[in-house]
C-alpha cells in the first residue's frame, strides 16, 4: 500500500517513481519515435517513395512541397520540438517519427499501410533490426497517440474510445520495452497531446469531451503499463505531457507574444488559403499541428522535464523560454 501511494504522489507530480535524470546534460545522442509533431521529413520521403512505385491512393505529405503550405517536410512551419531539444542538449539526432503514425503498427493514411508499416512500434523494430545493441547513453522520446484518436473520429472505426487508449498504451510501452531489452537505459514518453484544443477539434463540444476522455484514458493506461519496466529499475523513465505545455501556453499566451490560441495560421480544410502573415503569433500552424513558435516553447518545456529527480519534479521558475 505504501508502495502505491507513492506511486501516486509522483503521478501526480508529472514523473515516473524512482526514476532520475541526472543524464540530463549528458546524453551521447537523441533517438526519436514517433508522429508528425516529432516528423522532420520522414513522411515527405515515404511518400514520395509511394507515389513512385505508383501505390494506390498515394499523396505528398505533409503537402506537395510546391505548395509551401509546410516548411522542408515538417508538419509546421519550422523545426520540430524534438529538433529543439536536440540542439539544447547538444547532440546528435536520429529521427524515425513519421507523420500520421499510430501507437503500434500502421497509420491514419491507410493507402501508406500498403507501402510501409510507419506505426511507432513498428518504427522501433525496424530500428532495433539494425541495431542489435543500442546506445546506453542515448537519450530515447517516443510519442504518439494522436492518429489513433483522430482516426476514430474521421472514418467512424469501430473501437471505443477506453479500448483504442488501452491498445494505443499498451503498444507505447510494448515499444520501451523492446528498446529497454536491447540495452536503452533513458527515456522520455510523451503523454496525450492536447487533442481538446487543436482547431480540428475544439470546435465541437462533442469531439472536445470525446478528446478528453481520451487524453484522460490513455495517460492513465500508459503510465500504468510502463510501471513494471520503472519498478525493474534498470531504466530510467521522464514523463512528458504535451497536453500540460500546450495547455500551458494557452493560459499565459500574451508572455509568449501569441495572440491567436485557437485558428489555424495556415488553413488547408476544405482548401487550402494563403498563410497568416505573423505565424509566430499563433499557437496553431494547421488544423492539428502546432507553430514552429509554438514547438520552440514545448522544447523549452522538455527541457525543464528533463530536470526531473527520483523525489519528485521543480516546478519551473518562470516563463517558457523559446530555445536559442
Amino acid at each position: 500500500m505504501a508502495a502505491m501511494v507513492a506511486f501516486a504522489a509522483f503521478m501526480a507530480a508529472g514523473c515516473m517513481p524512482h526514476m532520475g535524470w541526472a543524464r540530463s546534460t549528458g546524453y551521447s545522442h537523441l533517438y526519436v519515435f514517433g508522429d508528425s509533431y516529432s516528423d522532420d521529413g520522414a513522411a515527405e520521403a515515404i511518400s514520395g517513395d509511394a507515389i513512385r512505385a505508383r501505390i494506390t491512393g498515394a499523396v505528398p505529405l505533409p503537402a506537395a512541397p510546391a505548395s509551401m503550405e509546410y516548411w522542408h517536410g515538417r508538419w509546421s512551419n519550422g523545426p520540430t520540438a524534438v529538433e529543439y531539444l536536440a540542439r539544447k542538449l547538444g547532440v546528435g539526432l536520429t529521427n524515425l517519427a513519421v507523420g500520421g503514425a499510430r501507437c503500434g503498427s500502421g497509420n491514419y493514411f491507410a493507402w501508406l499501410d500498403g507501402w510501409r508499416d510507419t506505426g511507432l512500434r513498428a518504427q522501433v523494430l525496424s530500428f532495433i533490426a539494425t541495431n542489435r545493441r543500442v546506445d546506453p547513453d542515448a537519450l530515447y522520446v517516443l510519442g504518439a497517440s494522436a492518429n489513433d484518436f483522430l482516426q476514430k473520429m474521421d472514418y467512424s472505426t469501430p473501437v471505443s474510445l477506453p479500448d483504442m487508449a488501452f491498445a494505443c498504451a499498451t503498444d507505447v510501452a510494448d515499444a520501451t520495452m523492446l528498446l529497454i531489452r536491447h540495452g536503452a537505459r533513458h527515456f522520455m514518453v510523451f503523454g496525450s497531446y492536447g487533442l481538446d484544443t487543436i482547431p480540428a477539434v475544439s470546435a465541437s463540444a462533442a469531439a472536445v469531451a470525446q478528446a478528453r476522455q481520451f487524453e484522460t484514458d490513455f495517460d492513465q493506461q500508459l503510465r500504468t503499463a510502463l510501471l513494471p519496466a520503472v519498478q525493474a529499475g534498470n531504466a530510467t523513465i521522464g514523463w512528458f505531457s504535451w497536453k500540460a505545455a500546450t495547455d500551458a501556453i494557452i493560459h499565459d499566451a500574451a508572455r509568449y507574444h501569441i495572440r491567436d490560441v485557437t485558428t489555424p495560421c495556415q488553413v488547408t480544410l476544405p482548401q487550402p488559403r494563403k498563410a497568416c502573415a505573423r505565424p509566430d503569433t499563433h499557437l496553431w500552424w494547421d488544423e492539428i499541428h502546432p507553430t514552429g513558435r509554438a514547438h520552440g516553447l514545448v522544447a523549452a518545456a522538455m527541457m525543464k522535464a528533463l530536470r526531473c529527480g527520483p523525489h519528485g519534479c521543480t516546478p519551473p521558475d518562470g516563463p517558457l523560454a523559446m530555445p536559442r
